[in-house]
Parts: structure tokens; C-alpha cells; sequence
């Protein structure tokens, strides 16, 4: 992850970091500030793997679970069943007054579409599952199999420095029975993004806890690697100064 300024909250480029020193210079604002060393980063708070959650641990690393509440709990999928049946009464009654001649065919197919609607809703609800991968410096959360809108988002973590699982307002002012908790992605700026919502504490915890070291240990690579990259820089410039000095010497000799 390529570092950024704590004044002025702009990228430092590689070339304006000492690896050795732990410190870069920032050309926007002239500050000098300390980069986070292993042992100075926060620890990832210990959690046990919620049932039901499943896990590829490798690169990509990807979550995968379904809703994780009960499902009576559940504003969305309550909402969904509600209209479902709503929508299948009227459409039935709407069917009987259609026979009769008492209302136009178009309202019972109108409120058919409605409830079929509604029932796919509901499935996408309780089939679909949430999968959140992380690569690169990128996250992509899905919903699957079930093509719903919105069922994709891709977030950049360019500039994010970590992650956290935060309870939402809802359930503290409404004190849910099962509290509810958000997982929040913090960049440098001050501002933040969601990742994914609606997890219960367990699940919400031990995604953002993973994630963060995830995200951590991807900063470490990249110091790692402007470190290598340094290292390579400084002996290829020795090499040419011996070159250099190689036929300079060969030039003296009579």
C-alpha cells in the first residue's frame, strides 16, 4: 500500500522513503514522518471462525456466508414475506373478479408480476450468499448466485489504513435482541467506507479482524519490496561507479 502524508494526507512516492531509517519525505508539504513498523501496528483482535462462515485463506482471501441472523429478524426478508403474500391475495382476488367480469385482466396480472416479484426477493434473500474477496489493494463484495441489483461493488483500499466492525445505530438506540454491526473500511482522510452490513457480532469481528491483517500484511509486502527494489538500485549504481572507475583507471595507463 503506498503510503500517505499524516499532515497533508497526500502519496508519498517510493523514491521519497528510507526503508533503513523507517521515515519519508513528503514533497507536497516538506513534513518528515515515521512509517508504522510490525511492531508498532495494532494487533488484530483474536476470534474464533463463526459457524457457517466459510474461508479460503490464500490469495485471494475470500469470505463466503449467508445471512447469519434469524431470519425472523430479519427487516428485509419479514418486508419480502409480507408483500409475497400481499401480493398473492390480491392477485387471486384480482384472478376471481377478472372471471366475473367485475375488474379489467390487466390489475391480476399487474399484481401477479408484483408478487412474483416479491417471492424472488425473498429467495434471493435466503439463497443468496454474501462473498467478499480481497486482493491486490481491493475488495469485492457480492451477493450469489441470484442476480439482484446492486450485487456488486468493487472497493479501492489504496488509501484505507483499517478496518473495524462498528455496532450500528439502530441497534444501539433500538437495543436489538441480536445487535447488529457494520464493517467499516477507515482511510487516512477521515473518511470512511461500508464493506459489508447487517453481520452479527461474531461474524462482523472476525471479517473485520481478518481483513485488517490482511490489509496489514499487504503493507508489509510492499515495504518489503521498495526495501528489495532499493537494495537493487544501490548495487546496480556500485556496479557502475566500479565501471566507471575500472576505465578510468585503464585510460591513465601509459
Amino acid at each position: 500500500m503506498q503510503p500517505v502524508c499524516p499532515q497533508c494526507h497526500q502519496p508519498v512516492e517510493a523514491e521519497q522513503i528510507n526503508i533503513q531509517q523507517m521515515v519519508a519525505l513528503c514533497l507536497a508539504c516538506d513534513s518528515v514522518f515515521e512509517l508504522r513498523t510490525g511492531l508498532q501496528r495494532r494487533k488484530a483482535r483474536k476470534t474464533q471462525r463463526p459457524p457457517g462462515l466459510q474461508l479460503h485463506d490464500d490469495d485471494p482471501l475470500i469470505f463466503k456466508f449467508r445471512t447469519n441472523f434469524r431470519l425472523e429478524k430479519n427487516e428485509n426478508f419479514v418486508n419480502s414475506a409480507v408483500l409475497s403474500l400481499v401480493f398473492s391475495l390480491l392477485t387471486t382476488l384480482m384472478v376471481g373478479l377478472s372471471l366475473e367480469g367485475e375488474a379489467p385482466i390487466f390489475l391480476a396480472m399487474l399484481f401477479a408480476i408484483l408478487a412474483v416479484g416479491a417471492f424472488y426477493w425473498l429467495a434471493s434473500i435466503v439463497w443468496n450468499a454474501t462473498e467478499i474477496a480481497a486482493a491486490d489493494s481491493s475488495l469485492m463484495v457480492s451477493r450469489r448466485p441470484l442476480p439482484v441489483p446492486a450485487s456488486k461493488r468493487v472497493l479501492d483500499l489504496s488509501s484505507v489504513d483499517a478496518i473495524y466492525a462498528e455496532e450500528t445505530a439502530a441497534s444501539r438506540q433500538d437495543s436489538y435482541d441480536t445487535p447488529r454491526f457494520h464493517v467499516w473500511a477507515s482511510e487516512t482522510v477521515g473518511r470512511r467506507k461500508l464493506v459489508v452490513a447487517d453481520l452479527t457480532e461474531d461474524y462482523a469481528t472476525y471479517i473485520a479482524s481478518r481483513l485488517d491483517a490482511w490489509l496489514r500484511a499487504d503493507d508489509d509486502r510492499s515495504a518489503d519490496r521498495l526495501s528489495l527494489d532499493e537494495a537493487d538500485d544501490d548495487a546496480a549504481e556500485l556496479a557502475a561507479r566500479q565501471a566507471a572507475a575500472a576505465d578510468d583507471n585503464q585510460a591513465t595507463v601509459p
